[in-house]
């Protein structure tokens, strides 16, 4: 047999099969067709991968690519970072899509649009405004929604989004919180009351056990808690020490109020002049768009493009405790299964697309094996999306796949699709292929292609495969 790739010489690791041994892999039209020790047959191109780890293509269900969010740099981002399919988790529906289209490298792609009041919807919508919303969404292109604490939903209007999501087979995602709680486990527990019985994804759940009601590491319990008593729900938790937010002032101090007491943790005054001197100081950094990447600037380099464009850039603080990280990364209930389903890095363009370095730190530490990364950054999450075919390598399965240097934690050559899309460290891939459901498929097709049609209610979002204990 003549290949289209074969990946020699590699240590696959795939426990869908049962699989982790150093062994050939092959493609042909887009398919994983062989894996095994040393295989017969030519191939059109040979990568050899000695020392190195081949693991499945990592699915984020947890991205930020829009157009405005790293413009030409977001996908590529991805790429580097081991992902060959995503989830972003704001929109527009219509931005990520235009934006793929332009600045795609060749990944999988599906989105969920943050909703809005009195933009999508009144603030407090009736049943039939809701159904409305969610028809537009999907008609752009979009799988679903996403609620967010800082958008003004009380209560009352966010407990009926995410029943009607569930009513009409909609994703739903969250991030915790409304009027009345806050984003913290407080929020997070009034999410899941509000949710009840419905399906919903729970974002960041790390971002909720930041010690700012009991300790870090008593609320990451609390969080495990709280979401063994809502098996039916998505979890997910990234692994970065930095948030993303915004660093816009107005009247001398951050607009965005949690920024003051993030400064004030930090030992700097919660106003313009304390934030000012955090990113001089390294504390806060301040994000630069190169052609292809998002670097984080501070000292007198952040200060003089976050003064430029006065205040109204993006800034990360290192806000994220390495206990509640940790606890909820690996996490187990009774049955083996783990608490918070997935790994996901509210990345993307937001430069903390760090799965693989801090996950192989945790094999590293003990905390998890390999088997277990792949299980959380890869499986699980193709089967919540509904894409079974994704998160292993088996024959049979889409070639989407990471060659993994061990020592660097970084990967050296990706595959989505068949597709080489990054080469020594290289984003070299072009275009987007858009998960979407059928209700979206016109304007997907139009702007960027023939994309992959999924009905949220059979996958495992809305089924439990993956997630189920």
């Amino acid at each position: 047999m003549t290949y289209d790739i074969l990946v020699r010489g590699g240590r696959v690791v795939d426990p869908t099969h049962g699989r982790d041994e150093i062994a050939d892999l092959a493609i042909v039209d887009g398919r994983v067709v062989a894996v095994g020790p040393d295989l017969d047959g030519a191939a059109e191109q040979v990568i050899e991968v000695a020392g190195s780890l081949v693991l499945p293509g990592l699915v984020d269900l947890h991205v930020h690519i829009a157009s405005h969010v790293a413009p030409g740099a977001a996908h590529a981002m991805l790429a580097r970072a081991g992902v060959t399919t995503a989830l972003d988790l704001s929109g527009t529906a219509a931005s990520v899509v235009e934006e793929g289209a332009r600045s795609g490298v060749g990944l999988q792609v599906a989105v969920v649009e943050q909703v809005k009041p009195d933009v999508h919807m009144p603030r407090n919508p009736t049943r039939p405004q809701i159904r409305a919303a969610f028809d537009k969404i999907l008609a752009a292109g979009g799988i679903g929604v996403k609620l967010h604490v800082d958008k003004g939903w009380d209560a009352d209007a966010t407990g009926a989004i995410i029943d009607e999501a569930n009513r009409h087979g909609v994703w739903v995602a969250s991030h915790c919180g409304t009027t009345t709680a806050g984003s913290d486990i407080e929020g997070l527990r009034q999410t899941l009351e509000l949710a009840g019985d419905n399906h919903i994804q729970i974002a960041h759940v790390n971002s909720y056990c930041r010690g700012d009601i009991e300790t870090a590491d008593q609320e990451a319990q609390i969080a495990v808690e709280l979401l063994r008593a809502s098996p039916h729900v998505f979890a997910e938790s990234y692994l970065a020490e930095i948030n993303g937010t915004s660093g816009v002032c107005a009247d001398g101090v951050p607009t965005n109020k949690r920024v003051i007491g993030w400064l004030e943790r930090g030992g700097y005054d919660g106003t313009e002049a304390g934030l000012r001197r955090a990113i001089h100081e390294g504390f806060a950094s301040v994000p630069r768009l190169t052609s292809d990447d998002m670097i984080l600037e501070v000292g007198d380099a952040g200060v003089e493009i976050w003064e430029a464009a006065g205040t109204r850039t993006g800034i990360c603080l290192p806000i994220n405790p390495g206990i509640s990280r940790l606890m909820l990364g690996a996490s187990r209930n009774a049955d083996g299964r783990f608490d918070v389903h997935a790994f996901a890095t509210d990345g993307g363009g937001i430069p903390r697309n760090v799965t693989l370095e801090m996950g192989l730190s945790m094999v590293d530490w003990g905390l998890l094996d390999l088997r277990d990364l792949v299980t959380k950054a890869c499986r699980v999450p193709a089967l919540v999306l509904g894409l079974p075919a994704k998160g292993h390598l088996g024959i049979g399965a889409d070639a989407d796949l990471a060659v993994v240097d061990r020592r660097s934690r970084k990967p050296s050559t990706v595959i989505a699709g068949g597709r080489v899309v990054l080469r020594d460290g290289v984003a070299v891939g072009t275009g987007t292929r858009f998960v979407h459901t059928s209700h979206g498929s016109e304007h997907v097709e139009r702007v960027a292609g023939l994309g992959t049609v999924i009905d949220p209610v059979g996958t495992g979002f809305y089924t439990g495969e993956g997630i189920a204990a």
